[in-house]
């Protein structure tokens, strides 16, 4: 056996290298921990939250005057002639208001403008926590392609040292020119320049990772288990339909829509009074001196009120919110028509590239089938002494090569699935994430 299938078969024979060891201390991290922690610390995910809860908070503001208000107060004071009104109290001892708004349609007009603020508000927090587990997601099945492309990436740079090693060795013999030899330097050095991309590529996805998990910049973690077994395919059928009648941003649209068209009907009605309800109690003792000004004065004075208030010239102000919330109505039904026509466009592009991506994941466990039999072929001759010189290092490079072709469209199919599954409402409940907590008080 000559020198250069003496090293092939002495390659082939060696090991392909040891196994990756985690780094000791590192944590286990699963891609649905990853997301539920991605969740929990986002800070788009608790920007979105604090302005649903801020929208919350806000009509119960606006409809705390419909219920009944109880208020105490003491309104010491001094006149002379009879008893004027001072800072909106007659004085007195002591004293207890009860009031409570029975009906204001500006007030409830309000209170609809409110509710719908809301709605907005949790559609844009349902849309960012989807938003933040696909992204999340979408990097696990980044970082686990890079973990294979780095593998490959390796295995070529060997079988390229391996190949340079021999010219070189051919070239002292005489059998091999300078150029032959600059060649095969060339393509070490090109496998090299892969295998620094391929690392470079995980070291940046394990550092969005450790960002988007809420992980120390420099925490060793190992990511645990395959993603494509934490993703499933997406529900077969009529997606454009299921993605129309689950999607959130519709929904928020439609509440949207449904109280604003509440409150146009309200602001447009002609009758528009506003009725308060007040009962008050005020203990006014003789020592004031008021008694001298009233022929039945009682130191206990109450009075129980109803008030009715019908706007009739507001230069125009009904009007106009009554014309601004029809406005904002049209805009709504226009929002919801340019959402449904995107949201059936991006479905169906999304389904082509998740057949595309599944074709060519296909086609590429093909080429490492191949790649895998051309080696074990390599192989077998070089034990028998009738191979090529570079012939199993020549099969590792294709080998290599196609793997790396199938990790990029592993992790294109898995970014379709993704896309696919957050377009039909199913991305957190397929990833194993729960609801989002209801807000706080």
């Amino acid at each position: 056996m000559n020198e250069g299938l003496f090293l092939a078969a002495l390659i082939a024979a060696a090991p392909a290298g040891p196994a990756r060891v985690p780094p000791a201390g590192s944590q286990t991290l699963t891609l649905r921990a990853a997301v539920e922690r991605a969740l929990e610390r986002s800070p788009e995910v608790a920007l979105a939250r604090a302005a649903t809860e801020e929208a919350e908070a806000g009509v119960s503001v606006l409809g705390s005057d419909r219920k009944p208000q109880f208020l105490v107060n003491t309104t010491p004071g001094w006149s002379t002639g009879a008893p004027l009104s001072v800072a909106g109290e007659v004085p007195a001892a002591a004293g207890a208001r009860l009031r409570m708004t029975l009906y204001d349609p500006l007030e409830r007009s309000d209170e609809f403008q409110g509710q719908a603020r809301v709605a907005a508000a949790k559609g844009t927090l349902a849309e960012t926590r989807v938003d933040v587990a696909r992204r999340t997601a979408a990097v696990c099945a980044k970082l686990s392609a890079d973990e294979a492309r780095v593998g490959s990436a390796r295995r070529r740079v060997s079988a390229r040292e391996a190949i340079l090693l021999r010219e070189r060795a051919l070239a002292r013999e005489g059998r091999r020119t300078e150029l032959d030899v600059e060649r095969a330097a060339l393509e070490e050095a090109r496998a090299r320049e892969k295998l620094y991309a391929a690392e470079s590529d995980r070291d940046l996805d394990r550092h969005e990772l450790a960002s988007l998990a809420g992980l120390p910049a420099e925490a060793p973690f190992v990511l645990a288990g395959d993603p494509e077994e934490s993703i499933p395919e997406p529900e077969s059928g009529d997606v454009v339909a299921l993605a129309l009648a689950r999607d959130r941003q519709l929904q928020s649209l439609s509440e949207q829509a449904d109280v604003l068209e509440r409150s146009s009907k309200l602001l447009s009605q002609a009758f528009k009074p506003a009725i308060n309800a007040e009962a008050r109690y005020a203990f006014v003792p003789n020592a004031f001196g008021y008694d001298k000004y009233y022929l039945n004065f009682q130191e206990n004075v109450a009075s129980v009120g109803v008030s009715i208030v019908l706007p009739v010239l507001t230069g125009g102000r009904e009007t106009a919110r009554a014309a601004q919330s029809r406005a904002q109505l049209e805009q709504l039904r226009a929002q919801r028509h340019v959402r449904e026509q995107d949201l059936s466009t991006e479905v169906r592009r999304a389904e082509a590239l998740l057949a595309r991506a599944g074709l060519e994941a296909g086609v590429a466990r093909r080429a490492v089938a191949v790649a895998e039999g051309g080696v074990a072929q390599q192989q077998a001759l070089a034990r028998e002494g009738r191979g090529e010189a570079d012939g199993v290092d020549s099969a590792q490079i294709a080998l290599a090569e196609a793997e790396e072709e199938l990790a990029g469209a592993r992790r294109d199919q898995l970014d379709g699935r993704l896309r696919l599954l957050a377009l039909q409402g199913e991305l957190l409940s397929a990833l194993g994430v729960g609801p989002a907590p209801a807000p706080g008080p």
